[in-house]
């Protein structure tokens, strides 16, 4: 099953920085090949569900390897069967285009 959605990875530490855990995680999300953009809240993804709940699972895994002693995870993720997902235009550009038309 393919699904599109959000997650976002929270590292429960003593330190001030999470940098250095949130690094780790953007670099297992790059390495799974899932399509993806991290921005400031967390990180859009899309994939098969399988690949996705791994990542998920190695993101989280992660960061208690690193030191911390506690990760809480937020995942919103959807499936579909009217379109293809993997080929349509994201949310965010299609409201860009929006605006940028004459139709609003």
């Amino acid at each position: 099953m393919y699904v599109s959605g959000e997650i976002q990875v929270v590292p429960i530490s003593p330190e001030v920085s999470m940098t250095r855990y949130i690094a780790k995680v953007k670099c297992i999300i790059e390495a799974s090949g899932l399509e993806h953009t991290m921005h400031d809240s967390g990180t859009n993804i899309q994939g098969e569900y399988a690949v996705v709940a791994r990542v998920v699972e190695q993101c989280m895994q992660s960061v208690l390897d690193s030191g911390a002693p506690r990760v809480i995870c937020y995942i919103k993720l959807g499936a579909r069967t009217d379109k293809d997902p993997s080929k349509e235009v994201p949310a965010a550009e299609k409201v860009k285009n929006y605006l940028a038309s004459d139709k609003h």
